[in-house]
């Protein structure tokens, strides 16, 4: 079985099945749910990817996955998509009255009084207003990234799952502070309304970061984390690096001088599976194809 987990970039949507659809036309199937765990599906595709995802929700799925001892199927090979840096998230116990503010409580109000993650990607004036404007920081911002990445990694690595990563684009080459995303989240022109593309640096967001002050030394762990992250598991999509990252599937779209076509500033179906076919498929199909062959040989052996 073959792992993707994202946000909205590799989520199917009623039109298409994003990126991940590239897979069913080259000998694997969609994943079956409702079957019993103890059905064994053989060249699958689980897509655990959803819409407003934060990396720490990424990461945090994804260590389920790899640990769901009530499930025998077993992780092949995974493919995480990371999505934008500033996306916070966090576990919250949501009371009928912050349910009145909280993403999605009036369409499952059978949530309340749980504990919920918000799932609401970039949103600077919703549920968590207060957080970015009194505790959001972009060097807050750039550490969770490098931890989700570098634990993420860890967990793979631990279970000896091959894996590739990609990026909704280039992590470290948008302006995420507050001003920016309250200009993404609510432009005066509303037709560039959630338009990442609009926040590229072009010389990264590392400069940009608040001054650290040094009596918190012990707990300044951005250069370790850099070095620790294993880059040849990234497949970019350019020759930029800003401390080692490229760009994503915005930035291939971008150097081609292309508009993303598929509403809410998202890769139409027909981009999706052009970035499949033409970068991301001939990157990994030895791995996947070689996978595909290994369990062939293994269900004839039994």
């Amino acid at each position: 079985m073959i792992l993707v987990n994202g946000c909205s970039f590799s989520t199917p949507s009623s039109e298409d099945n994003a990126w991940v659809g590239g897979f069913y036309e080259n000998g694997l199937k969609p994943f079956k749910y409702g079957l019993p765990n103890t059905v064994i599906q053989h060249n699958v595709v689980k897509n655990v990817s959803a819409g407003g995802a934060s990396n720490i929700a990424i990461r945090r799925k994804t260590f389920w996955h790899l640990n769901d001892n009530a499930n025998n199927q077993k992780i092949d090979y995974a493919i995480i998509q990371w999505s934008t840096i500033d996306r916070w998230d966090y576990p919250v116990f949501v009371t009928k009255d912050k349910s009145k503010n909280f993403p999605r409580m009036d369409m499952f109000p059978e949530r309340i009084n749980r504990i919920n993650y918000m799932n609401n990607g970039t949103d600077v004036s919703g549920f968590a207003k207060e957080f970015y404007e009194k505790y959001y920081s972009l060097y807050g911002a750039v550490l969770e990234t490098l931890e989700n990445i570098y634990h993420t990694q860890k967990y793979l690595e631990e279970q000896n799952i091959p894996y590739k990563m990609i990026t909704i684009g280039n992590l470290f080459d948008m302006d995420t502070s507050v001003e920016k995303l309250k200009n993404l989240q609510n432009n005066i022109d509303s037709s560039q309304i959630g338009n990442y593309a609009n926040l590229k640096t072009n010389e990264g967001i590392f400069k940009k970061l608040e001054e650290y002050d040094s009596s918190w030394y012990e707990l300044n762990n951005l250069d370790a984390l850099i070095q620790k992250i294993d880059f040849t598991k990234f497949l970019f999509t350019d020759d930029v690096s800003i401390r080692g990252f490229g760009g994503g599937i915005i930035e291939w779209f971008l150097n081609k001088n292309e508009m993303l076509t598929g509403g809410r500033w998202h890769p139409s179906g027909e981009q999706h599976m052009r970035f499949f076919n033409e970068f991301l498929w001939p990157k990994i199909k030895d791995e996947v194809n070689g996978i595909i062959k290994q369990n062939s040989d293994k269900r004839l052996l039994i």
